[in-house]
């Protein structure tokens, strides 16, 4: 048994979550409701989201990062349904949808 627990979103796994999920920066950013340029610094590592951030990420994309000693490569973030879910209960998911009606 590995010691996995739910970590904070950092750079590589803001990065990773987003390109399993074929999002460009600019539509990460569109659907959390920041710039393309945070999502850039963030991924860069410059700093981190801030608390508000770090839940809306984990809403966004269904679950927390994983820390753990040995991470999988296959993605850990669920399936496009459970994405789907999550990203339609977020904050920002009647803006989305005013958005995608322009």
């Amino acid at each position: 048994m590995s010691a996995e627990k739910l970590g904070p979103w950092d750079a590589e796994s803001i990065r990773r979550a987003r390109k399993a999920r074929g999002l460009t920066q600019a539509e990460l950013a569109e659907g959390l409701g920041c710039r393309q340029q945070t999502i850039s610094e963030w991924e860069l590592g410059m700093y981190g989201p801030k608390n508000a951030y770090q839940k809306l990420l984990t809403m966004f994309f269904g679950s927390a990062p994983v820390v753990a000693e040995n991470v999988p490569s296959q993605s850990v973030w669920g399936n496009d349904s459970e994405v789907a879910a999550a990203a339609l209960s977020s904050p920002t998911s009647s803006a989305l949808a005013a958005a995608e009606k322009n």
